[in-house]
Parts: C-alpha cells; structure tokens; sequence
C-alpha cells in the first residue's frame, strides 16, 4: 500500500513542477489580452463617434476593421510570447517550433504533435485554457463594437432602409433603432442655427 501512495506521489511532482509556470504565464497571457482589448475598444469607440459626428460611417467602418485587425495582433503577441516562454525555458528547442506548438494549444487546433518533455505536458492545457479566454475575451470586444458599427451603417443606408419600409408597407416594431437613426441623421444634417 505505500508503495502505491509512493508512486502517485511521484507522478504528482511534475504537476507542482508545473504549477508556478502554468499560474504566472496564465496571468500574463489575460493580463495582456485585458489590457490591449480595452485599448483597442475605446480607441474604436472615441474614433468612430468622432467619425459619426462628423457624418462619416466609412470612417467608422475603416476603424472597426482596423480594431478587428488589432484584436488578431494580439492574439498572434501572445501566441509569441508562449512559444517565447517554452523555448526561453529550454522546454522546446527551436523557437519555431515552440511558438507552432503554442498557437496550436493556444487556438486548441492541436495541429503540432507532442513536443514538450516528459512532466512539463500540463502546461499545454494552460496554454490552451488562456487561449480560449483570450478568444472569449475578443469576441466580447468585437460584439461591444458591432453596435457603434450597426449604428454607422444604419446612418449610411437610413433613407433606403426607410424607402423599402414605406414602400413595403412594412412595420417592424423590434427596428426602432432605425427609426431612431434616421432622426440622429437628420439631426446631423441640419446646420446649428447661431444664438441670438
């Protein structure tokens, strides 16, 4: 019986081993996917009301793609800085490989076969836990900017959508968005009259 307590407490060893590197990278790779998606929303968001503003939903949609580029970057950065980790800590020889071996647990694909040492395997699940937050985390971003990118295209097309509405005879009662819309653009239209 001690014998088996023996050999499941040795089996355990590489866990702990693990552990501090698993608890530090796992901290790192959301804090830089926090810090950077923030960024990348409020800038959209400052940028495209500016552009909504001014009367530009091309702008707005310039910018939301260019956020969307942005969200990718980072996922790709934090991929790096895995593959950077395995390879920095001699855990994979060729950085190449190191930073393939991380994009595959990062994205879950597990397109890259097995290549890390024997008792140093659990960090392919933390590596592949920290990427489906971070991919949790970008889709919420990119969905909280679809509405200011909804709004600059209903601006956009606002006269067509209300056209085919009328023309339709269409009433849809959950679109009062778009109804809302076309007043927002009429407003932007109009010129401010001076105060007397």
């Amino acid at each position: 019986m001690e014998t088996l307590t023996s050999a499941h407490t040795l089996e355990l060893l590489p866990f702990f081993k693990n552990l501090p590197l698993a608890i530090i990278g796992l901290f790192l790779a959301l804090w830089i996917n926090v810090f950077f998606l923030r960024r990348i929303a409020i800038n959209f968001e400052i940028r495209g009301r500016a552009c909504l503003n001014r009367n530009n939903p091309n702008g707005v949609f310039h910018y939301y793609f260019l956020a969307i580029t942005y969200l990718m970057i980072v996922q790709i950065m934090v991929i790096i800085f895995w593959g950077i980790a395995l390879y920095g800590l001699s855990l994979i020889k060729d950085p190449l490989e190191a930073i393939m071996f991380a994009g595959s647990c990062y994205t879950t694909m597990g397109i890259v076969t097995e290549v890390m040492p024997t008792g140093w395997k659990f960090i392919a699940i933390i590596i592949a836990l920290s990427g489906l937050f971070a991919i949790a985390l970008a889709t919420s971003t990119m969905i909280n900017m679809s509405t200011l990118f909804r709004r600059a295209w209903l601006v956009k097309h606002a006269s067509k959508i209300e056209a085919i509405l009328q023309r339709e005879h269409i009433d849809i009662p959950d679109f009062m968005s778009i109804e809302e819309t076309i007043k927002v653009k009429a407003e932007i239209k109009k010129p401010e009259t001076p105060k007397s």
